[in-house]
């Protein structure tokens, strides 16, 4: 195809700067998406992170209440809960990668593919 004249000339650049104008405005709605998901989580967690400590706290100091009784002094329930909340950090600790890395990699490449599959099948 030879552009003889300025019309064609002109027509494809009209033709190219509407294709960047919509690129544009896709990359910006993208950009969107993604911040709105990422800020999201971000509040998500940040609420869900609140209100567990408070439980955990609030469970741990019933559980100091009850242990009291048991064992005959407060300050020792207290280690002993505390001692159980140390082992739990533990054995999070160290299944980091089986309960919390595998499966976050396996679903961001999940979703990564997802993606690529989706273009694919747009094109």
């Amino acid at each position: 195809m030879t552009l003889n004249n300025t019309g064609d000339a002109s027509r494809l650049a009209d033709d190219s700067r509407g294709v960047l104008t919509l690129l544009v405005q896709y990359l910006k709605l993208e950009a969107i998406d993604k911040l709105s998901v990422a800020t999201t989580f971000l509040i998500l967690g940040g609420v869900i992170f609140a209100l567990a400590t408070s439980a955990i706290f609030f469970l741990s100091t019933g559980l100091v209440k009850s242990l009291s009784g048991v064992i005959g002094s407060e300050a020792g329930a207290y280690y002993v809960v505390g001692g159980l909340l140390a082992v739990v950090i533990l054995i999070i600790y160290f299944n980091r990668k089986a309960w919390i890395e595998r499966p976050v990699i396996r679903n961001i490449s999940q979703s990564m593919l997802k993606e690529d599959e989706d273009e694919e099948a747009n094109v």
